[in-house]
């Protein structure tokens, strides 16, 4: 797996509406693998370096709770996620070489930080944050499974 990505193995999502979801952040990481090919073979670009600076500007808020907006988000996201990471696997599965498997990583690391903030997310530090804290959080429980997300222990 890749380093830095979390297992969302804890959480599934609800069915529906997911064929509608999937087409559309199907076309919208298919953009965004692109994106990122070209940022991979070509260096850092402008946008990329931008996405890396902004993502520190993420605080989590003091109430610990999560509106239900970012929860759909959040939700929207974590198919997103899971897509992508299974698109840049195959991609490092097929890869011999050390070298480009390490471009592979770059280029999945900046795409995922792309896809989140498309969704609607201030990055991976808030993706992370809602995945090890917020959902966490028994006050944030029912605001998530009206957003969609099950959880693994019912």
């Amino acid at each position: 797996m890749c380093p830095g990505f979390k297992s969302l193995n804890r959480y599934t999502l609800l069915t529906v509406g997911s064929m509608k979801q999937a087409i559309l952040l199907f076309t919208l990481m298919t953009a965004m693998l692109f994106m990122a090919c070209q940022n991979a073979e070509t260096g850092k670009s402008e946008s990329t370096k931008a996405v890396a600076t902004a993502t520190s500007e993420f605080a989590p808020p003091s109430d610990g709770l999560l509106s239900p907006e970012k929860a759909k988000i959040y939700s929207d996201a974590s198919v997103a996620v899971l897509l992508l990471s299974q698109q840049w696997i195959e991609r490092m599965d097929k890869s011999t070489d050390t070298q480009e498997k390490i471009l592979i990583l770059s280029g999945f690391e900046s795409a995922r930080e792309q896809v989140l903030r498309k969704v609607g997310l201030a990055g991976v530090k808030e993706f992370n944050w809602i995945t090890e804290s917020a959902l966490a959080n028994p006050a944030n429980r029912e605001v998530a499974e009206k957003a969609g997300i099950q959880f693994a222990d019912k």
